[in-house]
């Protein structure tokens, strides 16, 4: 089995893994406190095989309500409100200090306001001196001109050197609310993820000095340490993205509506082109909206016949295969949970011939994690006046998301764009769009 790979998925005091490769899988299990006993279980696993990368699903080990630290939120805004709460009692717990200062540009890059330097600076120091570690900086207009954005995180690291700061234009997304909130989620995480990051690329290593170490997104890809480390936001909310990538894989397409069923009913996804369907402005940790993608999972609770029945009516009304696949794995560690199972099989008896049941024998998605693309995901906002402009600036930002496909370990020449859309905004103002671009690409150790 030459060049295979190794997914893992973190969290609840459990690190469960598959090793892929060549039609074959392999399954392990272990309790993930103890970084040496971690190791033991991936060289036990990749015994005898030459093992190409390790990418890992952490999204459990990044949860904001366990795992962030309380950080300081800065609007910068033409006209700062008299309140700047954001309503999510998340966000209230995380975002320790807030303020804002005047400044801002609109959606088309026009300054509405100019910065105000020194209340940016008094609102740093006053951070520092209350203890925090992280500043979240969310500028209005920022996806059309990060002027201030940028501006303003550079007078702070230059005053406060301990100081880092998240700005939101590195997000994306076009909703003030949204984007802030993944903002300030992502610098809540930075100390963590600096900590599981190191943690998972050191115990990578120890199979070898070929072996990569890489992250599963919420989007489905994969994506480098560095940028976890930078955009800590973007490994949340992965495990269900790789469960329906795991599904997909196994069932041997690249389209699919797909059914995880786990003990308490199905979630329902699609996969098109090999890739998760995703999406943004969807509940994350905390039920908190954010600007960041997504796997579009829709629950469907009751007993088998009841989720049976509708996955089958929903599968109907799909040109694509159904799939269906036991997605939980028991609390012993075993790959297959029975009543998971069953539900499984309950709706699998409902579906046409042409549906495919699979039953992994490794957690789905830790063999979902191993399969992972590199994958890039952009959503700003533009304006051009003419079509040319806006191909040309809409060809401008898929070559951008190309870029970061191939800093995810692309193959060369690999590189490809999945979706591209560019949305009239023209109830905002003529000759303005949103622009969603999506890329993928096959990494350098396809098995």
């Amino acid at each position: 089995m030459a060049g295979a790979r190794i997914g893992v998925r973190l969290g609840a005091g459990q690190a469960r893994a598959a090793l892929v490769g060549a039609g074959d899988i392999r399954h392990a299990a272990c309790g993930s406190g103890d970084d040496r006993t971690l190791s033991r279980m991936l060289r036990g696993l990749a015994e005898g095989t030459p093992v190409r990368s390790v990418t890992w699903d952490v999204s459990a080990e990044l949860d904001p309500a366990t795992a962030g630290s309380p950080v300081a939120s800065l609007r910068v805004m033409p006209r700062p409100p008299v309140g700047s709460g954001h309503p999510s009692p998340l966000l209230l717990a995380l975002a320790g200090h807030r303020a804002a200062v005047v400044g801002g540009h609109d959606l088309f890059g026009v300054e509405l306001a100019t910065l105000d330097i020194y209340e940016v600076l008094r609102t740093a120091a006053a951070v520092r001196a209350e203890g925090m570690s992280a500043l979240a900086l969310t500028a209005t207009g920022a996806l059309g001109c990060p002027d201030h954005e940028l501006a303003a995180a550079e007078l702070v690291r230059e005053a406060f050197p301990q100081l880092r700061v998240s700005l939101s234009h590195q997000v994306g997304g076009l909703g003030l609310l949204e984007r802030e909130a993944a903002t300030v989620i992502n610098a809540a995480l930075l100390s963590r993820a600096e900590q599981v990051v190191e943690r998972c690329v050191v115990i990578s290593g120890r199979l070898g000095g070929s072996t990569s170490a890489w992250f599963v997104a919420g989007d489905g890809g994969r994506i480098s340490a560095e940028r976890l480390r930078l955009l800590p936001v973007l490994g949340l909310s992965a495990t269900g993205a790789a469960a329906l990538t795991g599904a997909a894989r196994l069932a041997g397409v690249d389209d699919a509506v797909v059914g995880l069923a786990g003990p308490d009913g199905l979630a329902v996804g699609h996969v098109r082109d090999g890739l998760p369907d995703v999406a943004t402005d969807r509940p994350g940790p905390g039920g908190v909206r954010m600007a960041v993608p997504q796997a579009s999972l829709t629950p469907i609770r009751g007993s088998h016949t009841a989720t049976a029945s509708a996955f089958a009516l929903l599968a109907e009304h799909d040109q694509h295969t159904a799939v269906i696949a036991v997605a939980d794995t028991g609390p012993d560690g075993d790959p297959r949970d029975g009543d998971a199972t069953d539900r499984a099989r309950a709706a699998a008896a409902r579906l046409p011939s042409a549906s495919v049941l699979v039953e992994p024998s490794a957690e789905l998605a830790a063999i979902g994690a191993a399969g992972t693309e590199p994958s890039a995901w952009l959503d700003t906002v533009l304006y051009a006046e003419t079509s040319e402009v806006l191909a040309r600036k809409q060809a401008a930002a898929e070559q951008r998301a190309l870029t970061l496909v191939a800093e995810s370990g692309a193959r060369l020449g690999s590189e490809r764009v999945v979706s591209s859309r560019a949305m009239s905004l023209s109830f905002l103002r003529s000759g303005s769009y949103r622009l969603v671009v999506r890329a993928g690409g096959r990494a350098e150790d396809d098995a």
